[in-house]
């Protein structure tokens, strides 16, 4: 099994943030699922940053298609990690919306932004465990409650 991680910014185009992010996660999520790859997706200030872990042969062939993916410039690759274990083995295709604690994470790392471009190889790990460890802290949707439930006492 490998590891892939790169950084790209967004080309900025006709069609909308939400409309690309949809776009992207919706046809990486089937196209995964199918293919037994797995992963996580994290955009934030113009800038994506993904990791997928799959067998090598298929990412080779995933990293060829958002190459050629005109939502994506200033695409860089990292090196490719052999992994032992899948780390995002739950997801197809993890999105992890923007968080505070990773603008400070990158602070830590010395960015004054959320800049994946610059990450050095020994950052990415510290990176990615922080991407997994909010996905575990994602709060649970609440279930839809009436009136009667909330405390609600009519006067009459």
């Amino acid at each position: 099994m490998m590891q892939l991680c790169y950084a790209s910014t967004r080309q900025e185009n006709q069609k909308d943030l939400l409309e690309d992010l949809s776009d992207i996660l919706v046809s990486a999520r089937n196209f995964n699922q199918a293919h037994a790859i797995y992963g996580v997706l994290y955009y934030a200030e113009g800038r994506f940053f993904q990791c997928l872990e799959a067998e090598a042969e298929i990412l080779e062939k995933v990293y060829a298609k958002i190459a050629s993916d005109p939502r994506h410039t200033n695409l860089i690759r990292f090196e490719n990690r052999v992994i032992d274990r899948l780390h995002f083995s739950e997801w197809s295709m993890k999105y992890v919306n923007k968080h505070s604690s990773i603008g400070t994470l990158f602070k830590r790392f010395g960015l004054n932004a959320f800049l994946p471009h610059e990450l050095k190889t020994e950052q990415i790990p510290v990176f990615l465990e922080l991407l997994l460890r909010l996905q575990n802290s994602e709060p649970k949707l609440k279930r839809m409650q009436g009136y009667r439930t909330r405390g609600y006492k009519p006067y009459l």
